[in-house]
């Protein structure tokens, strides 16, 4: 006993002593000028303890006298201090002139100074796309970057995402940007993209999602055209450039990060259990399936390592990805793997250096969701009648003697308008299933022959085959399969090649400096595609799924190839680092345009003034730019559209001449814009903000219309429209808080884009131009002069001229016969808020977005409310609703009005949600064991919304491509995501 009290004693002795050494030192730090530097941190070497300095550069802490001190500051050399026996500072900070004069890497891997470009850019760290990981990386850009719309698709996991850059610009044409990783442009989407409301298609995936998100160092997204002028007509609608990771001399590590989410599904259709009965009375069945019956819970893991070495003279990187994600659409699975081996290295006392990478994706899927109705479980589950239970769905099939075969076991068959089956059935026995295997291999060579003289050359090759099959067993409805079953099957194959040189040269001479380069280009694209559509002619055999067994031959065979050449070069001029003017220009030859007028040109010029460098500013100000640029890009024209087309006729085998007629005299689309921007940068980067104005004309539109009489085609192409973006952006980020324990920082993103069509059709300004067609269905999705792409067209109540309605003899108000205009989903401004907060060793993450205004259409609670499934449908029941004053049976008003082809008016909705995106709470243990920068994360991603009025999340469309945006149609729900992240290095 008395050993442990003088055992305590002498540790509280110890502990007196440690804490009589400790002692508060003050001092002030400055700028070499002699102005003091507010916000400064300070901290103790080797700990997490520190403070910053106020105002006016001042500080105080404790510390012990052999502590040391480190003083550090955005723009500036960290300084390293030893406290010793002093008891007052006074540090003087330089500028850090490496950090100052920071390098963006801009089109065609040419790198200049932040400060010297003439369009505005956006760059976003790797740690941002994988704090919360998603399986399409392009997911976690949303919010992030000012003038970037971005929807998520409705076809789960690996599905595409369609991204949008200052608006649409081309009505017939792609509105998506072009994706750069490591300077090689990358091959486009997939076979197909949905586009009917009868047989909407599928999503057949696009070229971004393949890519690892683990593997990305940074990405910088070109906004404008001036940004993107030299990848020409590929880049017309903006380039979103990615830098992978490589090798770095003398660093060998290890890096390990697995992720886990269970996702949950959310804003699901209200169902009734309620149905009437032959006598009319509301009979309640307790067993009828409901969404929250339907969906299931999913899960998704992402596992990735990666191994890096490197030697003075070469450096290795190495990596491997699984994906595994299990849908909340029951059967829905998916799986992708990525292997990636990057190698780069020097020779000839660094005056050449080489790069070589190749990338291999493996992935699967079953079950993706879809949209529409035919061979969609969620349709067949929401449309289920009230009357069936879900334990005889569950049992899909039962075994027929007289087929000797398995057949759906459903007493509800013959739906001829929606053509629902057993959901179960139809989730196991109509089971879709594809894979997608792509290699991409690229190698780079520069040679220097001087400082200021060097060459460089890229090669790539860009294979993706896909295949995607659909088995459709005997007894499934019988409208668009027969009774021995269907059969689909796409084999498609888009291969690119692409090869560049480029002479650069950049010197000083004097208060000028020159950046220039000249070069050439090269890209061929080869589609493959072989398919097979049984349609209702079905299969000779039931249940046998092969092109042999064809009733008729249903095998359509598709080959294009096109090619690209090109010429580009780019100069700038900078006086005294004060003034840069810009010039740029390219000329490109492609073979989709006619032979003898395949060559289009276009120029950019741009001008930036760094005004704090002209004249004397406050000290605070680090940086005040304004900028201007004009540019003129063309955007390419598809295959095929100047030549004699022909189809073949699947049952006769025969070819036959297709309905448009060759537009010999073609030329491409041209979009001239204007950009216009301010810079304002204080304390070095402790607040900063970029504005941007924007207008973008794009003419020469391609349409098709009729042809007139006695033409030799029923249609023809023409070029003529113009359609306007307008638009401005404002990205502000700021660090409001900076301790020596605490820091905060924040950045905030605002867009507005105004989208008229000013021209369309020569003849008639009143002509809509359809994108989605939607014939006699209420949802079309078109263009009209005056209009904005994207409007929504359908059905709205008929109002007699002096705007009454028009009562019919049912006593019910009529609706229109023709299509009117209802909307359109486009928000009229977008905003993203992301934070980030660190308190020692931990970290919080939140990301908060919205998209304000638009309106969006539910072609599934439409249709819900006509099969009389749908809880509204239940809430009608007794009541009555009021419109205009005047005041009508609510039962009998849904049952005129609803459905797809009802007063779809009724369906529609405010598209104006804002949600928080994303949340991640870490913590690092900067050594564990033999790990290093061990980082535990809770996750959450698409967690709630705070507003949101549209009875599904408008953030998820249907489609990729052009045609139908703003419509739910039996997509996938919503869903919320939760998990956790582990990741180290050792």
């Amino acid at each position: 006993m008395k050993m442990k009290l003088l055992s305590l004693i002498g540790a509280m002795l110890i502990t007196f002593g440690a804490w009589a050494q400790d002692r508060v030192v003050s001092g002030q730090v400055k700028e070499v000028s002699g102005a003091p530097l507010p916000g400064v941190n300070i901290r103790i070497d080797g700990t997490s303890t520190g403070t910053t300095t106020d105002f006016d550069g001042k500080f105080t802490l404790k510390v012990g006298d052999d502590a040391v001190l480190v003083f550090s500051y955005v723009g500036y050399v960290s300084q390293k201090v030893i406290v010793g026996n002093k008891t007052t500072f006074n540090v003087a900070l330089e500028a850090d002139t490496e950090q100052l004069e920071e390098v963006v890497v801009t089109a065609m891997g040419i790198e200049r100074s932040a400060e010297s470009l003439t369009y505005s850019t956006q760059e976003v760290k790797a740690e941002e796309l994988t704090n919360v990981k998603d399986p399409n990386l392009m997911n976690s850009l949303s919010g992030r970057v000012a003038g970037l719309q971005i929807s998520r698709s409705g076809s789960g996991a690996g599905g595409s995402v369609k991204v949008n850059l200052r608006g649409n610009r081309s009505v017939s044409g792609s509105n998506s940007p072009l994706y750069v990783v490591d300077g090689i442009p990358l091959a486009g989407s997939g076979a197909t993209q949905a586009n009917a409301l009868e047989d909407a298609g599928r999503d057949g995936g696009d070229g971004i999602s393949n890519l690892n998100p683990e593997d990305i160092e940074s990405i910088n997204v070109l906004k404008g055209a001036a940004a993107s002028a030299l990848y020409g007509s590929q880049a017309a609608n903006g380039v979103v450039l990615i830098t992978t990771k490589k090798g770095m001399k003398g660093v060998s590590k290890v890096n390990f990060s697995s992720n886990f989410t269970a996702d949950m599904p959310m804003l699901l259709p209200e169902m009734t259990k309620f149905y009437k009965d032959e006598s009319g009375s509301l009979v309640e069945n307790a067993n009828a399936l409901t969404a929250e019956d339907f969906y299931q819970s999913g899960l998704t893991f992402v596992n990735a390592i990666s191994a890096t070495h490197g030697g003075d003279k070469t450096q290795l990187y190495f990596s491997y990805a699984n994906t595994t994600a299990q849908g909340v659409l029951p059967t829905n699975e998916f799986s992708k793997n990525n292997f990636t081996v990057r190698q780069t290295g020097s020779l000839f006392d660094d005056r050449l250096t080489l790069s070589s990478s190749v990338n291999y994706i493996d992935q699967s899927a079953q079950n993706r969701p879809g949209v529409g109705t035919p061979y969609n479980a969620i349709a067949s589950a929401l449309l289920s009648p009230r009357r069936a239970n879900i334990s005889d769905m569950e049992t899909y099939e039962v075994f027929d003697p007289n087929r000797n075969i398995n057949v759906q076991n459903w007493a509800y068959t013959g739906d001829t308008q929606y053509l629902t089956d057993n959901p179960y059935w139809v989730l196991n026995r109509n089971m879709a299933e594809e894979t997608r295997k792509r290699f991409i291999v690229a190698g780079t060579a520069s040679w220097k022959f001087s400082e200021a003289l060097s060459l460089r050359g890229r090669v790539s090759l860009d294979n993706t085959a896909d295949v995607w099959e659909r088995k459709v067993y005997a007894s499934s409805n019988t409208v668009k399969a027969s009774t021995n079953g269907a059969y689909y099957r796409d084999d498609y194959e888009l291969s690119q090649a692409y090869g560049e040189a480029m002479l650069n040269y950049n010197k000083t001479f004097g208060d000028i400096a020159i950046s220039a380069a000249v070069g050439t280009a090269i890209r061929t694209e080869d589609y493959n595609l072989k398919k097979v559509d049984s349609g209702n002619k079905g299969l000779t055999f039931p249940n046998f799924f092969s092109p042999a067994g064809l009733t008729s031959s249903k095998v359509v065979y598709s080959q294009y190839g096109k090619q690209v050449q090109s010429v580009f070069g780019t100069a700038q001029v900078g006086f005294k680092e004060m003034v840069y003017l810009d010039l740029t220009g390219r000329n490109d030859w492609s073979s989709t345009l006619p032979a003898e007028n395949n060559s289009y040109f276009y120029p950019s010029v741009g001008l930036t003034a760094v005004v704090n460098k002209m004249v004397t500013l406050p000290d605070a100000i680090s940086l005040a730019k304004v900028r201007g640029a004009y540019t003129v890009l063309g955007n390419d024209v598809p295959i095929g559209i100047t030549n004699q087309n022909y189809t073949m006729n699947p049952v006769t085998g025969s070819p036959e001449r297709a309905i448009v007629g060759p537009f010999a005299d073609i030329v491409p689309e041209l979009s001239s814009s204007i950009e216009l921007g301010a810079e304002l940068e204080l304390y070095n980067g402790v607040f900063y903000v970029d504005a941007s104005y924007y207008k973008t004309n794009t003419k020469n539109q391609l349409l098709r219309i009729d042809a007139p009489a006695g033409f030799a085609y029923s249609q023809q192409y023409i070029n003529a429209g113009d359609v306007q973006n307008e638009g401005v952006e404002i990205a502000l980020t700021a660090v409001p808080v900076s301790t020596g324990n605490l820091t905060w920082s924040t950045t905030l993103n605002f867009s507005r884009n105004v989208n008229t069509i000013l021209a369309l059709f020569e003849d008639s300004g009143e002509k809509t131009e359809f994108i989605t067609d939607g014939s006699n269905a209420g949802y079309s999705l078109g263009v009209e002069k005056s209009g904005s792409f994207g409007d929504i067209y359908g059905f709205d109540y008929e109002r007699d001229e002096n705007g009454a309605l028009v009562i019919g003899e049912d006593g019910l108000p009529n609706g229109t016969n023709t299509p009117v205009l209802l909307g359109n989903p486009n928000p009229d401004f977008i905003l993203g808020w992301n934070n980030t907060l660190k308190v020692n060793n931990f970290t919080a993450n939140i990301l908060v977005d919205g998209k304000f205004g638009g309106e969006v259409m539910s072609f599934t609670q439409a249709i819900m409310d006509d099969r009389q499934t749908s809880q509204a449908w239940y809430d009608a029941q007794g009541s009555t609703v009021t419109i205009d004053g005047q005041e009508f049976d609510a039962e009998a008003l849904m049952a005129k009005t609803a459905g797809r082809d009802g007063v779809t008016a009724n369906y529609m909705y405010d598209a104006t949600n804002v949600r928080l995106r994303e949340v991640s709470l870490s913590y690092t243990f900067p050594e564990a064991g033999a790990f290093k920068d061990l980082t535990i994360s809770a996750v959450g991603r698409n967690l709630f919304f705070f507003y949101n009025n549209a009875p599904y999340d408008p953030d998820i469309t249907p489609s990729a491509g052009n045609g139908m945006q703003g419509l739910d149609f039996f997509g996938i729900p919503a869903t919320r995501s939760v998990g956790m992240n582990v990741k180290f290095s050792f």
